[in-house]
């Protein structure tokens, strides 16, 4: 019942999670047609399969994912990407996070987390900075195929940085490798695969 639990919440988180433009996808163009004779292009590494792969619009729309976390933990998650016609750049994305075991004990509440982060159109491409409303510090880089968001905060008189480092493996495919550090020391880490919703 409860993998059951997280898997509609992270339908339902994507529904609350559009771009501020309330687009959710640009609308993929169309293949140019082949003319007659002409050889297909190989399957592996042909310049338009590697664009594909590398810049802000290949990241931009609703993406889904779960993952096994440390210990009993899973996660339902929700993404979505968009960007501005002058370079900027919007992100948002929710969690959910409950036991696996699928017991939920008195204690064991459904954990849901957001973020929202705009960023202005940066002085250097591929390259954004904001202050989100929680006053923590976000950047934001794209290079290549790998987009790298950090949040920086302090608390309690210690500097703690997220960093949710995003890699697009084939279209419509991308892998997360999320850190939180505390004052230089690793306290999380947690590894997920998003898939890329029409």
């Amino acid at each position: 019942m409860r993998h059951a639990v997280l898997g509609t919440v992270a339908i339902l988180l994507l529904g609350a999670c559009v771009s501020a433009s309330g687009a959710t996808k640009t609308p993929a163009a169309a293949p140019a047609a082949q003319t007659p004779g002409a050889q297909a292009p190989a399957a592996s590494a042909t310049p338009a399969k590697v664009a594909e792969l590398t810049g802000i619009e290949a990241f931009r729309g609703s993406w889904v994912g779960a993952t096994q976390g440390e210990g009993d933990t899973r996660r339902a998650a929700a993404l979505v990407v968009d960007a501005s016609a002058d370079g900027g750049l919007f992100l948002r994305w929710r969690s959910a996070e409950g036991s696996s075991d699928g017991q939920a004990d008195a204690g064991d509440a459904l954990k849901m987390r957001e973020n929202t982060a705009l960023f202005p159109p940066g002085k250097t491409p591929g390259a954004w900075a904001a202050t989100l409303d929680s006053g923590a510090r976000a950047t934001a880089r794209l290079a290549g195929s790998v987009l790298t968001t950090e949040l920086t905060a302090s608390a309690g008189g210690k500097t703690e940085v997220q960093s949710y480092r995003r890699t697009l493996t084939a279209p419509g495919k991308m892998s997360l490798r999320y850190t939180r550090t505390v004052a230089g020391k690793v306290e999380d880490t947690i590894d997920a695969d998003f898939v890329k919703l029409p």
